[in-house]
């Protein structure tokens, strides 16, 4: 007997998402519970477990494509006697169901077009009802070039460098970019189109972090909890936050103001089995050292695992990325931030290097934080003094404790 799988609700507001992957092949056995496939909306990448055990037997996407919510997604031929309860229902009632035809995957709901999460993202942006656009993509599936073709009908010009046409030669081979990889394209074109980026570097003398973060991972590792440097900066940049509120805000061009978020939510860019991903710590400002430790332990061993909900993945304030571990070497880079925020940190990795104490040259373990702000809300003279404070902190870190 075989059991359709639709699209499940995932939830606020969610009518789609895009197959990253799937985790069984048509054939492979799988158990109840075990995750079959990952599909990432514009909320949160997750994983959907079957609902009953048997074997694959029909995917009905291809990866990258998009499934819609309520309509078929995989076919399990379960195993057994195992009947789920939709089948139960249908038998009985079988002379209403025994001849009614099978629904198809590409029929669709009249009152909701079709689009994928960027496409309705920038329709928002742009004030357009996707009700009243032609969708010329598949199954009616409204594109960037609908959304242009609109704006032009209406006397308007769009302009997003996603729209442009790439450079083709005969050799070529082409590589779509899905999942994470996909959302972030969109997302960093989205940023440095509404932000005026500036950069601004600092380095300080890590000694006393170093010390401290040694004698905190001696105490951890009894309890098997890995230490790393980020509790601490996520410490510091939430006291330096406490004194400049206006780092941790987003800006409303519309109405031309700020708006000053009291929570310091800091998205923690990590590296997962899909990508990076940016989860969000939330009121880092209400925590101790110690709970931040902890939180962030979790937050990263289950970032590894795709266990993130999807709540914690959204309303970050203030982000910080760690280009620390890609080596040492590597001192300052040019994050760009994610919008609608207005200032990213990255953290590099702490290496020794040479420096000038008491008129002596002596070797010192050296951190360099290098900083993206929004120029519309934080000028230079806010930014030095902004990272000052920071890196105070950090470099006598018994005031975080």
């Amino acid at each position: 007997m075989k059991h359709t799988v639709n699209l499940p609700d995932i939830g606020e507001g969610v009518v789609e998402g895009e197959v990253i992957q799937w985790l069984k092949k048509v054939g492979d056995p799988v158990a109840q519970d075990e995750p079959v496939v990952i599909v990432m909306t514009d909320k949160a990448t997750v994983e959907l477990p079957a609902p009953y055990p048997g074997t694959i037997a029909k995917h009905y996407f291809k990866e990258s494509e998009i499934a819609i919510k309520d309509k078929p997604l995989y076919d399990i031929e379960l195993l057994g006697d195992v009947k789920p309860v939709e089948v139960k229902k249908a038998e009985e009632n079988p002379e209403k169901n025994s001849k009614e035809p099978k629904v198809s995957f590409k029929q669709q709901d009249k009152s909701q077009k079709l689009a994928i999460p960027a496409v309705r993202k920038k329709a928002e942006e742009l004030g357009i009802d996707l009700e009243i656009v032609a969708g010329t993509g598949k199954d009616g599936r409204i594109t960037f070039d609908d959304l242009k073709n609109f704006k032009s009908a209406t006397a308007e010009t769009l302009t997003d460098p996603l729209l442009d046409h790439p450079l083709h030669l005969s050799d070529d081979e082409e590589k779509p970019l899905v999942g994470i990889r996909s959302l972030m394209a969109k997302k960093m074109t989205e940023s440095k189109a509404h932000i005026p980026h500036f950069s601004f570097f600092e380095q300080l003398d890590a000694s006393r972090l170093v010390q401290l973060k040694n004698k905190y991972s001696q105490e951890a590792l009894k309890v098997d909890v890995h230490v790393t440097y980020m509790p601490f900066i996520l410490k510091a940049l939430s006291m330096t936050l406490s004194k400049f509120p206006e780092v941790n805000s987003s800006y409303d061009s519309l109405q031309n103001k700020l708006i000053l978020h009291k929570p310091h939510n800091i998205g923690i860019a990590i590296s997962s089995p899909l990508g990076l991903i940016v989860p969000v710590m939330k009121k880092v400002q209400d925590m101790t050292l110690n709970e931040i430790i902890m939180a962030y332990e979790d937050l990263k061993i289950r970032a590894g695992s795709n266990k993130l909900i999807p709540g914690e993945m959204k309303e970050s304030t203030i982000t910080v990325t760690n280009f620390g571990v890609f080596g040492a070497g590597v001192e300052f880079a040019t994050p760009i931030i994610n919008y609608p925020e207005v200032a990213i940190l990255g953290v590099a990795r702490i290496q020794k290097e040479p420096a000038v104490k008491d008129d002596k040259v002596v070797i010192r373990d050296t951190l360099h934080l290098s900083w993206s702000f929004d120029h519309r809300v934080i000028d230079g003279d806010m930014a030095a003094s902004f990272s000052h404070h920071l890196a105070t902190l950090l470099q006598n870190p018994a005031s975080l404790l």
